[in-house]
């Protein structure tokens, strides 16, 4: 779960590397937040590295730093004011490649999602044994 970070740093990128699935803050869309009605001080607030991370931030994580085995990218904390999940949802699904992207609703659950993992992803020359966990969220 990566939310509320500011800015991406190595440690995120680090433990970002090792996800089969994340969930991840996609808080807002920077036109829409630069044009919205939102006075300056808390615009800069938003987008001053402190607070939440912007579509473009959290999608060069994922364009740069995603691994290969990652089966799941939920897109969470949208803004409701400074961001829209289709637009969201458009632009990482046409670089999602054989990721799974669910935009979550502030209204609703997910589904449930098994993710699975392979031991011989952390240790080729190990037997495979999977282990799978289901996750379903909830906003409110």
């Amino acid at each position: 779960m990566i939310t509320d970070i500011g800015n991406v740093c190595e440690r995120v990128v680090h433990h970002f590397r090792q996800c089969h699935a994340c969930f991840l803050e996609a808080n807002y869309d920077e036109k829409m937040l630069e044009e919205g009605g939102y006075p300056i001080f808390l615009k800069n607030r938003i987008r001053g590295g402190h607070g939440h991370i912007s579509n473009a931030q959290a999608l060069e994580l994922f364009l740069k730093h995603r691994p290969q085995f990652m089966s799941h990218l939920l897109l969470s904390h949208l803004s409701k004011h400074n961001n829209c999940p289709k637009l969201v949802e458009d632009l990482f699904r046409k670089h999602a490649g054989t990721t799974n992207i669910i935009v979550a609703s502030r209204y609703n659950e997910t589904e449930v999602f098994t993710i699975s993992q392979t031991s011989q992803e952390w240790q080729a020359d190990s037997p495979t044994i999977t282990e799978s966990v289901q996750l379903r969220f909830s906003f409110s």
